[in-house]
């Protein structure tokens, strides 16, 4: 019995874990506005990340994005199209930002995000356009979840488990019985 825990602690710290890869939806920003303005439903799902790139070259143009949803507001700063750079590649100025990233990863990410893009000329603003994104909810699927009938990988898994239960078994009967002998 004293071996027979352990090993169904391994046992289930090696059950495969199965998991989204993480996603990242760009929006570009360019003098025509926001491309896509509204990002298609089914893109992004929580812990997934919207890029919004400033890439609009009229002069003096800076953009600010705002994300929205139940009262709970994020903003991004001051993006502008380029940023000074020195002899090493380095920005000169540290908070001169061309790309605003936005996180999904909030208890309360799931639903309907509104975005606005605020588009100021000479610092004066001169557009805004509205935009929206709805965030799916991350559900953990496992292979038979996805599927109705039994795959050769579920029956190696099943094979696999049962195998080391039996095995379990066998090592603390022939434990036992050698606590018996002596």
């Amino acid at each position: 019995m004293r071996v027979l825990f352990p090993l169904i602690g391994l046992i289930i710290l090696a059950m495969p874990v199965v998991g989204h890869e993480l996603a990242v939806y760009t929006v570009v920003v360019n003098s025509s506005g926001p491309q896509p303005a509204d990002i298609p439903n089914g893109s992004l799902i929580e812990g997934d990340a919207a890029w919004f790139w400033m890439k609009d070259s009229t002069e003096n143009a800076t953009l600010e994005v705002e994300l929205a949803k139940d009262g709970n507001t994020h903003r991004s700063s001051t993006l502008f199209y380029e940023c000074e750079l020195d002899d090493n590649g380095s920005k000169v100025n540290d908070e001169c930002e061309n790309r605003y990233d936005f996180y999904f990863n909030q208890s309360y990410a799931v639903g309907s995000w509104n975005i606005v893009f605020y588009k100021y000329l000479e610092g004066e603003l001169s557009e805004t356009i509205n935009g929206s994104v709805i965030i799916g909810e991350d559900v953990h699927i496992t292979d038979r979840q996805e599927s109705d009938s039994m795959t050769v990988k579920d029956i190696a898994l099943i094979t696999a488990i049962l195998s080391l239960v039996i095995m379990a078994f066998l090592v603390t009967q022939i434990l036992d019985s050698g606590d018996e002998e002596e």
